[in-house]
């Protein structure tokens, strides 16, 4: 009990990390949204390579693994990254973190058609409750009332829909008998490449050097790219190694409260009524979606393991 203390404790960190991260990314938001996201990306790489000199397990990865990572890197941090990273320029921190606590809900959600999964009374009642939260947050406007709120509340829901079909990928991929580490890792390194040539074709150089380079910038982007994006996701493998994905997904909840204090706290955003009712919505709704019965965990010990991966850093994270 002492040792799983200890996990819980890591996992709450890991939490607050990652909520305030929407509130680093935001704070970053003048950045080219390419740019910083090869950034981030590049600094999470750098902090990750080493794993993979640690990994005990040394597993042959074939062909059909590499287009799986490459597929993952895709979808979970390259489409991920950039469409969160410009709609949250048009959006609040507190919306952000909201549409993204959606991440296991949708996950559990799109399983069924994708992986054949039972979609059970429990898993449809979380998705009708975490899918009104989100309507009101779309719905939301600043001043408390209710009405169409832009593109930038969809451009960050499509960002969270490519990181749940990263996650799903990333699944295939562990069912190849690739470790989820090892798909973070090298889908980490590719992504940040690929982000970097994007951000070489769109930008041109006028553009990049009129950036605003204060350390103070710096620091920020070094604090997403090594806590959040990087140690964040050693964090969560860990914890999901020591709990269970089932267990450790419960955790998840608290960002949409981290990220909406952090924002009220560092970035003035106004907190409304809104936001608590959403709140309270999407964290019963994902409750339901992914809490199975003891005896439905204790039969998928091998199959938890291998959805980690939709529930690795991300996100912003």
């Amino acid at each position: 009990m002492g040792r799983e203390k200890y996990v819980y404790g890591l996992l709450v960190g890991v939490i607050a990390i990652w909520g305030l991260n929407v509130v680093m990314v935001k704070y970053l938001s003048f950045f080219p949204p390419v740019l910083i996201a090869a950034i981030r990306m590049t600094v999470a790489a750098l902090v990750l390579v080493p794993v993979i000199y640690w990994q005990k397990e040394k597993v042959a990865i074939g062909a059909k693994g590499w287009l799986l990572i490459i597929g993952a890197a895709l979808f979970s941090i390259v489409f991920h990254q950039t469409l969160l990273a410009n709609g949250i320029t048009s959006t609040t921190a507190g919306n952000t973190s909201l549409l993204l606590g959606l991440n296991p809900l949708v996950t559990s959600l799109l399983a069924v058609p994708l992986l054949g999964e039972k979609l059970t009374g429990r898993k449809l009642l979380g998705v009708l409750l975490g899918f009104g939260g989100v309507l009101l947050v779309v719905l939301s406007r600043e001043n408390g009332q209710v009405g169409l709120s832009g593109w930038g509340d969809a451009l960050v829901f499509f960002s969270m829909i490519s990181y749940v079909l990263g996650g799903l990928v990333i699944r295939a991929a562990a069912k190849h008998g690739v470790p989820t580490i090892m798909i973070t890792v090298y889908s980490q390194i590719i992504a940040a490449v690929l982000l970097w040539v994007i951000a070489a074709i769109i930008y041109p150089w006028s553009v990049i050097s009129s950036i605003n380079t204060e350390p103070f910038t710096w620091l920020v982007i070094l604090a997403s790219g090594i806590f959040a994006t990087g140690l964040g996701a050693l964090g969560w493998n860990y914890g999901i190694r020591r709990l269970g994905a089932s267990r450790t997904a419960i955790f998840l909840n608290g960002m949409p409260f981290a990220s909406l204090i952090f924002a009220a706290i560092l970035l003035g955003e106004q907190l409304q009524w809104v936001h608590g009712v959403a709140v309270v919505l999407i964290v019963a709704g994902v409750y339901l979606g992914i809490k199975q019965p003891q005896a439905e965990r204790d039969s998928q010990v091998i199959h938890a393991v291998h959805t980690s991966g939709s529930k690795t850093a991300p996100l912003v994270k």
